[in-house]
């Protein structure tokens, strides 16, 4: 028998989704995010948290198709937010990086964010700030399984 019943699925998925439109309300705040589409700023804040990367490994970190990666590393291209560079060894590659306008939108959102992080947790007794880094963890965990489903 499944831990997770078919009918629960509907209500995790309440919950990721009010996890993911809670997170982003503070978006705004940064200006330079508030026009991005879903995918600018899934390769952004991959980017941004990463470093240098490739197309080929935004998709498959992020599910989403190559073109659609392609599109939006094009956009946030021409916005200034990141820098495209052959690799030094072998110009076959292309790595994507924050340019210095992204560093610092990203440098600003982060701080937004740690800011929102720290003072929600500090509300927190320090019992249940654990139980919430855990739950963090086993939710990427969950998630990565996720990604070998279907092969």
């Amino acid at each position: 028998m499944a831990l997770v019943e078919y009918d629960d699925a509907r209500d995790i998925l309440r919950k990721v989704l009010g996890i993911v439109s809670g997170l982003v309300r503070f978006i705004p705040e940064v200006t330079e995010m508030e026009n991005m589409s879903t995918t600018e700023l899934y390769v952004f804040l991959f980017v941004g948290s990463e470093g240098r990367t490739m197309n080929s490994a935004l998709s498959k970190e992020i599910g989403i198709s190559r073109s659609n990666v392609s599109i939006a590393t094009k956009s946030l291209l021409k916005k200034g937010l990141i820098e495209m560079n052959h690799d030094e060894d072998d110009r076959r590659f292309i790595y994507i990086t924050l340019s210095q306008s992204g560093r610092d939108t990203f440098d600003r959102f982060l701080d937004t964010f740690g800011r929102i992080v720290a003072s929600v947790s500090s509300k927190l007794p320090e019992s249940d700030a654990e139980k919430l880094n855990e739950s963090f963890e086993m939710i990427v965990k969950f998630v990565k399984s996720l990604s070998s489903f279907g092969e």
